[in-house]
């Protein structure tokens, strides 16, 4: 059966909000994807050692989805590092030894920014681009942004995918963003904001938050003043949180939505509504992001609605330097039905946290987020910004936990210790841990353009 007849199959599913059908007519598209990938990697000097040693030899090895669901993960982030530096050695590139085309048919590269040791790069072919321009005008077509719309990017202007790649798939979807990225500071995104007047803007959520509170000091007037209809987050925490979207909702009276643009074809899009709903997958045809696994014992988990796992990865129809059975780290939640805020039937995924990022304390695990949401409901007496501060590397914490928290615009310093002991009364009653909570004036912890850091692991030397 071809695609687009597995395609009608599905949709035929999603129409008639039967779960179990939907779901069948999943597992059918990517059975149908895989043989073919399969064997575009087999050949590579990465991927192919890896599968023979699990047993495949060719594509056709796999006959149904839970033989491909118990094949081992074939990469993590540091394999990823490990590839690219060992191709960096033997080739003179860094593209990776995982990297399945000639590198003169690669047009476009995108990475993470590396902060932590080698970026980890995204190949694209033509095809791999062309797709990824769909998936992404999928996204924009779903939030209701439309050609001709301005759109103020401020998404750190990097090669990280949300930088030049998502830059780029605005033109191809025909907006007209404003390339200036939040390496231009927030007196010059305001600027812009006030110059341009853009429909849309998209950013992380804490640096679009902190342009809401300078925008009356700056402009002279609310962010809300500037005609933006629709807001796009993404790179961190945020819209899951009640009081963060309702910060942004408020403060550029707009529709907020969180966004997930990764590598190989991922596209997904929360929908808008006053509470976050999970985010929509809008890729199923080209990429499998939610082939959930037990992050202890590496088995695969039930999908169904409900489901908790860590997410593996694997682009289904990608040509460049695939992700194939990729252990992302990201623990997602899966929700398979009906929508309660847009009414869409269909697959939806929340992200958790950073399998990596769980905080064991006393057997108590929780994600910083969970630290987080606790923080920002006391608005406005703190600002939402925090650093949880650990004295070594999680999963294991060793009561209590350290969080530092920045005081509202506007509090005073008599009132610190008081503030400080509200919140630690309330992650012990919502979270169950103790915590030891040292209230900062507003602006103490840095800020950044890209990702915002929750945990921070205090140097022996500096602390």
């Amino acid at each position: 059966m071809t695609i687009q007849k597995l395609l009608a199959t599905r949709d035929d599913a999603i129409a008639r909000e039967d779960a179990p059908a939907y779901l069948a007519a999943l597992d059918a598209i990517r059975l149908a994807r895989i043989p073919a990938q399969i064997d575009h990697c087999i050949g590579n000097e990465f991927y192919g050692p890896k599968l023979r040693d699990a047993g495949i030899n060719r594509g056709a090895d796999i006959k149904t989805m839970d033989d491909f669901r118990r094949l081992p993960a074939f990469m993590t982030k540091a394999d990823h590092r490990a590839s690219q530096q060992a191709s960096l050695e033997k080739y003179g590139h860094s593209f990776g030894l995982h990297t399945c085309v000639p590198k003169d048919s690669i047009i476009h590269v995108a990475g993470t920014s590396g902060t932590t040791g080698m970026p980890t790069f995204y190949l694209f072919t033509r095809r791999d681009l062309d797709m990824t321009y769909e998936m992404v005008g999928r996204m924009l077509k779903k939030a209701g942004v439309r050609p001709g719309d301005t759109v103020l990017h401020l998404f750190g202007l990097s090669m990280w995918l949300g930088g030049t790649t998502f830059m780029q798939s605005l033109e191809a979807y025909g907006a007209h963003p404003i390339p200036l990225g939040a390496e231009a500071g927030v007196s010059r995104a305001l600027q812009y904001l006030a110059a341009c007047r853009p429909r849309v803007i998209a950013g992380t959520p804490s640096f679009l938050s902190y342009l809401i509170d300078r925008a009356p000091e700056e402009l002279g007037k609310p962010a809300s003043a500037f005609g933006v209809d629709i807001v796009f987050c993404g790179g961190e925490p945020g819209p899951a949180i009640p009081p963060v979207r309702k910060k942004l909702q408020e403060g550029y009276g707009a529709k907020v939505f969180d966004t997930m643009l990764g590598g190989w074809g991922n596209a997904a899009l929360e929908c808008g509504g006053e509470h976050h709903n999970g985010l929509h997958f809008l890729a199923d045809e080209y990429c499998f992001r939610y082939d959930l696994v037990d992050p202890v014992t590496r088995e695969p988990i039930e999908l169904k609605d409900g489901a908790t796992g860590e997410g593996i990865h694997s682009g289904l129809y990608y040509e460049a330097g695939p992700g194939l059975r990729y252990a992302t780290g990201d623990m997602l939640t899966l929700h398979v039905g009906t929508c309660p805020h847009c009414g869409e039937f269909g697959t939806r995924y929340s992200v958790q946290g950073r399998a990596d990022d769980l905080l064991n304390v006393r057997g108590v695990k929780i994600f910083p987020s969970a630290i987080k949401e606790v923080v920002e409901s006391l608005r406005p007496r703190t600002n939402g910004q925090l650093e949880i501060v650990l004295d070594a590397p999680p999963p294991r914490v060793v009561p209590p936990v350290a969080v530092t928290v920045e005081a509202g615009e506007g509090v005073a310093a008599e009132d610190f210790d008081s503030i400080a002991s509200e919140i630690e009364d309330q992650i012990k009653a919502r979270l169950r841990i103790p915590a030891k909570v040292s209230m900062v004036p507003e602006g103490t912890i840095p800020r950044s353009s890209h990702k915002t850091k929750l945990v921070r692991v205090r140097d022996a030397v500096t602390g």
